[in-house]
Formats: structure tokens, sequence, C-alpha cells
């Protein structure tokens, strides 16, 4: 659930039962069963309590590494169209950033993330929703140098957020279904050719790179306008889909 501060706006991730809230104050009795959207009192805030959408989740999410911001994993959950069922490789988990919407999206399925460091492994883990958390498993490895040998496919959609994804490439093929869909999420412009260049040299199909530029617009009283600050490069987009082994 989100704690919404019905004053300044300011949001923080609770679980239901929760008994207090770092920084904010002591929960009252039984604040979880009341309607949701219903006011109450937490230390010197004047907040309700409200369902915790995707987007909460991962705005509320501890840091630990650079995640994937909302405008690019939009569009890499439109790439990859996830399925209920599908089972997702995700490499390089970070801090869960794009976990936890990627495991929205596979109520049925499954999220194997293959992380080079364990203290990553665990934060990502603690930054998952309860209620998710057995639909993800994380194994330490390095994907260029192939899957580790917990790990199995086959995948249907896999996310390479990681250095030199164009090494892991070869050695996932063996491991997707046919229709697969991969994106590599890489933030230089050597990064990118190399891996769209092997993604072309592999097999895959409609291989496209791109990236994406965000400007908010200011409404105001007496009109709107652009604001000043936009939200230049973060990072690049390689797509391709599998076709199957045939």
């Amino acid at each position: 659930m989100i704690l919404l501060d019905l004053e300044s706006g300011e949001t923080w991730r609770v679980e239901p039962g929760a008994t207090a809230v770092k920084g904010v104050g002591t929960m009252p009795p039984h604040w979880d069963e009341l309607p949701a959207g219903t006011p109450f009192q937490v230390g010197k805030h004047k907040v309700t309590a409200l369902p915790a959408t995707t987007a909460d989740q991962v705005a509320t999410i501890r840091r630990k590494a650079q995640i994937i911001l909302p405008k690019d994993a939009s569009r890499i959950l439109w790439e990859l169209s996830p399925r209920p069922t599908d089972r997702i490789l995700e490499s390089g988990i970070g801090s869960g950033a794009m976990t936890i919407p990627l495991l929205a999206a596979v109520p049925q399925g499954k999220v194997v993330a293959v992380e080079l460091r364990s203290d990553f492994g665990e934060w990502a883990r603690n930054n998952v929703p309860s209620d998710m958390v057995e639909r993800l498993e994380i194994h330490l490895g390095d994907l260029t140098k192939g899957l580790p040998p917990t790990v199995s496919g086959p995948f249907d959609a896999v996310l390479l957020d990681q250095p030199e994804p164009w090494l892991a490439l070869p050695f996932l093929a063996a491991h997707l279904s046919a229709g697969a869909r991969v994106c590599c999420y890489c933030p230089q412009v050597g990064q990118m050719e190399a891996a769209a260049r092997t993604m072309t040299g592999l097999g895959f199909h409609g291989v496209r790179a791109l990236e994406l530029i965000e400007r908010a617009w200011e409404i105001k009283e007496r009109g709107a306008r652009p604001s000043f600050d936009g939200l230049g490069h973060t990072g690049f987009l390689i797509f391709g889909r599998w076709p199957g082994s045939g």
C-alpha cells in the first residue's frame, strides 16, 4: 500500500499491518482495515492509505544502483509485451526498479534475474513487494560467460541491462522460445552499435535501436508552456525478436 500525505503529496510504501513508518510516525491501530481514502493522522502528517500502483512501488524503492527511468521502462514493457504466464530473464537487477513492473506483468509467470553482485541481488529482493517476491528468482552469475548452471529456459522475453550485452547474446539463443522478445539497454553509442549488430548477426528479426526524450509541460492559470528542463538521453534501447531455432 501507499501512504499519501494529503498536504504535501509525499508518499511512502507501507506493508499491511505495519506499526510505524520510518521518518513519519507511528501508525494507528487497525489502520489497514479502514476503507481506502480514509484520512488519519500519523505523527504530524495527515495521510490516507491507497492501493499501490506499479509506479508507486518503483518510486518508493531504496536505490543502491542507477535505475531504468519510467520513460524507458514503459517502452521496454511495450516492446517485450509480457503475457501473464511468461518467463522473463533479466540480467543486471540493480535496485529492482525494472523487476517490479516485469513481475506485475506476469502474475502467473516468473522473472529470473542473473546478477554479478550478491549485495545488489539481496537489495533488489528486499525492494520487491512481498506479494511478488515468490515469483522472483535471483542467481549469481555472468551472462557473458553463459547461463549459470542453476538457470534454465526457455524464456519468452529478455532484458539485458549490463555491461557488454553483445557478449551475452550468443549464449541466449538456445534458451529462447520462438518469438521471444529481447531488449538491450545501453548508455553509450558504441555499446548500442555492438548490441544491434550482434543481434542482427545472430539472426534476430526486426532489430531496432532508439532513444526517448521526455518533456513535461507546466499548466498554470493563464496558460501552459513546456518545462525548461527536459529529460534527455538516459540510454539506448535495442530491440529484436528471436524467430526460433529453425
